[in-house]
């Protein structure tokens, strides 16, 4: 098995979390900025995303469909509960990570910068992000989990997403954007003394500070 990777995408990092916490050794390549886009890449994915997995000669994109093939081909430890409401509540809790949190995200990545910053722009990508947290406020489970004493899929969706909630708020002034919700700030915490999420974490930081020595 092998992840086309970017320790920069939230999306990849979602995988590449996975892939630790069930112990899978796969190939990791990474795909540097603007390398989705390359012949090469298209050939493997047209949609020009990371991640892509290859399983054996099969090539899959999206990251959320990655997440449900891994489970169904490598099912143990498994990152699904068994009961069926429960599994309902991680899906909305990885659907709000994506919806409502990350597209928020994106665009107040393009207001860091305070020369060509949009004070509306921000205001309103503040709200909507802040918005995206209350429905997590609402739905995450107490515990060192997403979603309680285990880990799942939704902590695979949430650590990435988390980590740039974290560290934009100060970029944009802002300070801590996980202040009004208690419930998040404290799993955040919490969920960082898993050995894997802080190996995800660390990696992130690493691509980061590399990143923005070179912007």
């Amino acid at each position: 098995m092998k992840l086309y990777d970017s320790k920069l995408s939230p999306y990849a990092n979602r995988v590449r979390l996975q892939l630790y916490l069930k112990g899978i050794d796969a190939q990791l390549i990474d795909v540097p900025s603007g390398g989705s886009h390359t012949a090469e890449y298209v050939k493997i994915n047209p949609l020009e995303k990371v991640p892509t997995l290859e399983d054996n000669g099969f090539y899959l994109p999206e990251s959320s469909v990655i997440g449900e093939y891994i489970e169904d081909t490598r099912p143990a430890p498994s990152l699904r509960s068994a009961d069926p409401k429960e599994r309902a509540r991680m899906r909305v809790v990885y659907n709000i990570a994506d919806q409502y949190i990350l597209t928020p995200l994106f665009e107040l990545f393009d207001q860091i910068d305070p020369k060509v910053r949009n004070a509306k722009i921000v205001d309103e990508q503040l709200t909507a992000l802040a918005k995206g947290l209350g429905g997590l406020e609402h739905f995450i489970q107490p515990g060192k989990y997403a979603m309680g004493a285990n880990a799942s899929l939704a902590d695979c969706a949430l650590v990435p997403s988390l980590f740039f909630v974290a560290g934009i708020g100060p970029m944009l002034g802002q300070g801590d954007l996980l202040a009004a919700t208690p419930k998040v700030k404290a799993y955040w915490a919490a969920v960082q003394a898993d050995l894997h999420v802080a190996k995800v974490i660390g990696e992130m930081t690493v691509a980061l500070t590399e990143y923005m020595s070179r912007a």
